[in-house]
């Protein structure tokens, strides 16, 4: 149904949907200012989703 790079796509978009619903449910769009401990949460959840891409990437490239 979909090639490669559509899958690619809906992979990247998912991805991106879950670091803004993440970043809006931790409060980094709050005008309050956001605490050390969220910001360390949220730089672990931009490792992490990086990390989800880059494998996702491989994935669909190599196989």
């Amino acid at each position: 149904m979909f090639g490669k790079f559509g899958i690619l796509i809906i992979i990247l978009v998912l991805i991106f949907l879950f670091f803004i619903v993440i970043s809006y449910g931790a409060g980094a769009f709050s005008k309050n200012k956001v605490k050390p401990e969220t910001k360390r949460y949220l730089k672990s959840v931009n490792i992490l989703l990086t990390i989800i891409a880059i494998v996702g990437v491989i994935l669909v490239l190599f196989l």
